[in-house]
């Protein structure tokens, strides 16, 4: 094997090695997001119904 042909395996093993390294890094951001927006949603859930509860007490009505 010639050496041109050596460093253009090397470089895509290189290119290889670095993709699949960003692609579990990024795996593991959208997992750490995702943990995050569910208990974003977790809390809204909970100050809905915070607010709906007060909004009956103040107009004395059950919103439908």
């Amino acid at each position: 094997m010639s050496g041109e042909i050596i460093a253009i395996v090397t470089v895509g093993i290189a290119l290889a090695g670095l993709l699949v390294g960003l692609f579990f890094w990024l795996l593991q951001d959208i997992k750490e997001v995702a943990e995050r927006v569910g208990r974003l949603e977790y809390s809204q859930a909970k100050l809905e119904g915070l607010l709906e509860g007060l909004r009956e007490a103040i107009t004395g009505r059950v919103a439908t």
